[in-house]
């Protein structure tokens, strides 16, 4: 019987040291690759959380559907820079930007805009081993600064010097470049785009962080999907310039 005890116990042990979370950032309004990610997902070995980490809707053919999907997750979803822009209307945008804002919001309606008004900055998970995971849109200290994967030491610093020494690992989004880096203590991670990569990989990209052994670690995954459908779906859904839409999402690449 001592021996049974021993092995339980030895079993809640290792489940409390391994944690495993999943971070989707930038669905820019991609339905068909939020699906296939989350497909991809639920064919990993088990998830604890997943993570949204922002611009959920603006610049897509389906901002509704992929909002509902969202929904649906009840995860912690913070909000992005575009986000911000469809509650605001982004008055210092130029006239394209306001196009495509504008037909947004007629898609997601009030409930859809009041939604997005009420996401907050950032979200913790809290490691019961001492070393935190912090999610953000683009840095730990606004949504519009981006962390290059190229970053200098001086602008990681400036971004990054202010975290508290209990968080060990900083998952992101923004840039639509995916990429781990370490600096420091801490494991950085921008996750990619889960709708609109722009790192010459057509393929949706999310990543799952794990706590392991005493550290945190990244998995980038890339998912394909349908991109033909996609096209369609924006040809067909009435979004203002349509053209520089299709152009992003089939080149991948600024």
């Amino acid at each position: 019987m001592s021996i049974l005890i021993l092995s339980l116990s030895s079993c809640r042990e290792q489940r409390v040291q391994i944690m495993r979370v999943a971070v989707i950032a930038d669905i820019h309004g991609n339905q068909i690759a939020l699906e296939a990610v989350l497909h991809d997902m639920a064919q990993q070995p088990p998830i604890d959380q997943t993570v949204i980490a922002g611009d959920l809707c603006l610049n897509g053919p389906r901002p509704k559907e992929v909002l509902k999907n969202v929904y649906k997750l009840q995860c912690p979803v913070i909000r992005g820079n575009v986000d911000v822009e469809v509650v605001s209307q982004a008055p210092k945008k130029g006239s394209k930007k306001h196009d495509v804002i504008g037909w947004t919001r007629e898609q997601i309606g009030r409930k859809g805009i009041d939604y997005l008004a009420s996401l907050p900055f950032s979200h913790r998970v809290q490691n019961p081993e001492g070393s935190d995971l912090l999610v953000v849109h683009a840095n730990p200290m606004n949504m519009e600064q981006a962390i290059f994967p190229t970053a200098s030491d001086i602008e990681l610093e400036q971004l990054l010097g202010g975290l508290e020494p209990t968080i060990g690992a900083l998952a992101f989004g923004h840039v639509h470049i995916a990429y781990t880096r370490h600096w420091h203590h801490l494991l950085l991670c921008d996750a990619g785009s889960c709708g609109l990569p722009r790192d010459e990989d057509v393929r949706a990209s999310y990543a799952i962080l794990t706590w392991q052994e005493n550290r945190w670690q990244a998995e980038i995954r890339r998912v394909e999907y349908d991109l033909a459908a996609v096209v369609k779906q924006l040809q067909e859904c009435g979004i203002p310039h349509v053209e520089k839409r299709i152009k992003i999402l089939t080149e991948a690449k600024y």
